[in-house]
């Protein structure tokens, strides 16, 4: 049997569209052995709705390494323990294609490199930054380019406590794009810039102090509020609670606040608040950054059909 472990992710942090991602240490567990044909399993999120065929998106991802190789994979059975929300904005299509890469890999003997299997994710995912995240873990700065994915690590002090409201509401990452404006002004893009590179900055010099400018959005989350019309005040609120810096998660519908330890509970208790007030159903959860990105364990290679 072969196991994968592969982290939710955060995306955008705020300013960094498309380029700025993190990894949480909550995430989906999968594994794989022989079967006579290919069978999924899907327990947790998504257990009611995931293919459990070979359209399930992990074995997908793990036959677009195949491919690249010029063959066929084995079927297999794919027990899928998912813990990671659905159309969330954490990365859920992330985790399912890290885990098939990583799979699917090592199912061939690891001729790939993660820089290689970072180029299939991303092509898989349209973007970089999720994959980026999951595969590597840590905060990551990522951008696409002709030559290939470019990417960074960046070494956070005094990292802070995350807590994350999730609503039941989902947002469809599709639909989230499509509310984007096609132009965005001058001024709107100088605002996106320094604030990302200040946010890099606070985060790698432990200025909590910082987050709070660091996390603010000119290009992305005002649109995308109206699918989430709480979205300003669940902000407001975990702000006054005391949190350093809050974000829309990804593509939403989760909102994300970056907390020292001590305030950790009153920005839980204010989403909480807030939400309920806001007819907002859903939950708060707590999470740290993870530093360790996917990884698959079990040694088992079956080379490729042709």
């Amino acid at each position: 049997m072969l196991t994968v472990r592969a982290p939710a992710t955060s995306a955008n942090l705020g300013p960094g569209f498309d380029c700025l991602s993190l990894a949480l240490d909550l995430g989906n567990v999968i594994r794989a052995e022989p079967s006579p044909t290919v069978m999924v399993e899907v327990v947790g999120e998504g257990a009611d709705e995931l293919p459990t065929d070979a359209s399930n998106e992990v074995y997908r991802a793990l036959s677009r390494v195949f491919e690249a190789r010029g063959g066929l994979p084995p079927p297999l059975r794919l027990r899928c323990e998912n813990a990671v929300p659905l159309a969330r904005g954490f990365g859920s299509s992330s985790a399912a294609r890290a885990s098939g890469l990583l799979l699917g890999n090592r199912l061939l003997g690891d001729p790939f490199s993660v820089d290689e299997l970072l180029e299939l994710g991303a092509r898989m995912e349209g973007h970089p930054d999720n994959i980026v995240a999951c595969l590597l873990g840590g905060v990551r700065v990522s951008v696409a380019t002709d030559r290939g994915i470019r990417h960074c690590s960046v070494a956070v002090q005094s990292p802070p406590c995350l807590v994350l409201y999730v609503p039941d509401v989902r947002m469809d990452t599709r639909r989230a794009r499509e509310l984007l404006p096609r132009e965005v002004s001058l001024e709107a893009a100088v605002y996106n810039i320094g604030r990302a590179a200040l946010l890099v900055a606070a985060l790698a010099n432990g200025r909590t102090d910082l987050l709070r400018t660091a996390t603010e959005d000119a290009l992305h989350q005002l649109p995308r509020s109206r699918m989430l019309p709480a979205m300003p005040r669940l902000f407001a609120a975990a702000l006054e609670a005391g949190a350093y810096g809050t974000f829309l998660s990804g593509a939403g519908s989760s909102i994300l606040a970056m907390t020292g330890e001590g305030e950790a509970q009153a920005v839980a208790d204010a989403f909480a608040a807030t939400a309920a007030h806001e007819g907002v159903s859903g939950r708060v959860l707590r999470a740290c950054i993870a530093e360790q990105g996917a990884v698959v364990s079990g040694q088992w290679a079956v080379g490729s059909r042709q």
